[in-house]
Formats: structure tokens, sequence, C-alpha cells
């Protein structure tokens, strides 16, 4: 599939996408104004921070998390865990506007019934990006990965199943949605660049991305 960005005429439409890569562009529009309402409440309970890695350096985006467990990085590893590493609480809960979100997108593919439990929020501001990497923390590999994007636009590369992988790479944007499933669940994937001052949301500075998981 190669469905067109159209936001603007310099952002050349994706690539044709390898099976099990779904990207459907503005399919969450007229849910962006409740979206980030509900973000807006999770982010004040858990405001994002960024986390080491096992290198010792810091993620380039900061992040947070809402579900029964949130992903998060340290020097022992990756993992997920049901406390937040500032304050040993629980991670808020998912709003129930991400669940409508997620089952407006998923109504339509083969995994209509995906009942995350874990969302990770990766806040990018300008100069942020994401290098390739797997999700790979989650115990059932048989459940996508939903990704939701809110505020500026960002060029998303999926690539093979080695980092040396050749990559595609093609425009996202507020209101957009990309699933990663069945063949293509552990691909290569991750943030080329942030586009500042392309967000459509006046509330939204930068780029959110809701990422969202089976992990137990």
């Amino acid at each position: 599939m190669s469905p067109q960005n159209s936001l603007f005429d310099n952002h050349s439409a994706p690539p044709i996408l390898p099976e099990g890569v779904i990207y459907r562009p503005k399919a969450l529009i007229g849910h962006e104004k409740p979206l980030t309402t509900a973000l807006k409440g999770v982010l004040a309970a858990a405001p994002p921070s960024q986390a080491r890695t096992r290198g010792g350096g810091l993620t380039s985006a900061a992040m947070t998390n809402c579900g029964r467990v949130g992903w998060w990085s340290d020097a022992r590893g990756y993992r997920y865990q049901a406390q937040r590493p500032d304050t040993g609480a629980s991670w808020p809960p998912i709003p129930s506007e991400f669940f409508a979100a997620v089952r407006e997108v998923m109504a339509k593919t083969p995994w209509p019934a995906f009942n995350p439990d874990a969302c990770l929020i990766n806040s990018y501001g300008p100069g942020t990006k994401m290098g390739l990497h797997q999700d790979r923390d989650e115990k059932d590999f048989s459940q996508p990965i939903l990704t939701v994007c809110l505020g500026d636009d960002a060029d998303f590369l999926v690539g093979g199943f080695s980092r040396a992988d050749k990559v595609v790479s093609f425009v996202v944007s507020s209101g957009d949605a990309l699933i990663m499933g069945g063949a293509s669940r552990m691909r290569f994937h991750g943030i080329r660049k942030i586009y500042p001052g392309t967000s459509p949301i006046s509330d939204i500075a930068g780029r959110y991305s809701l990422t969202f998981r089976k992990a137990l």
C-alpha cells in the first residue's frame, strides 16, 4: 500500500510497505482533541523524562507511560515495570479516549480485538530522534504494536530484521496511525527527524507518539 501524505508538497508519499506494516494517514483526525486532553492528564500525572540506556547515555526522546505496566530503561537494561522510576507509584491508567482510538484504528485489521495493557509515550522536540530498534520486551509477539502520532511531522523509518538492513522512510503527521504486526512485528524501526512548527494542534509543540502494546 502507498497512501498519500499530502500536508506538504515536498513530503513524498510513503513507499510500498512490507506485509504487516499498515500505515493509516489521518485515521484519527476526529480524535485529536480528546486524545490531546487525555494526554495532558497523563503527562501531568507522570511527567516525561529521559531514560538511561545500558551504555550509560540518555535517550534522545523523553518518555512516560500509562497502563498496567510501563516500559523503562536504565543500567539494569530494558524492561516493563508496574512502578514509575521517579516515585515508585503506579503508572496512570490508559485513558478511555486512548482505548477509543485503538478500537477505531484496529477494527478492520487482522487484530480487531487488540487490547493493550501498556502505552509508551515518547516526547520529541527539535533535533530529537529515535534510533533503529526492535520492540522485543513483550511476552507475546503475535500481538501488534500500534503507534498514534500527535503534533509535529516526523520521518519514520522501517527497516528489516537486522539493524544493518536497508530502511524505507516516509513522513508521518498528526492523526496518523501505524501498525506493525504479523510478519513485520519484529522489524527495526525508528524516527530520523522531527519537523518543528508543523503541529496542527495549538496545545502541542513538538511531537508525541503513543505506542500501544500488549506487554504482559
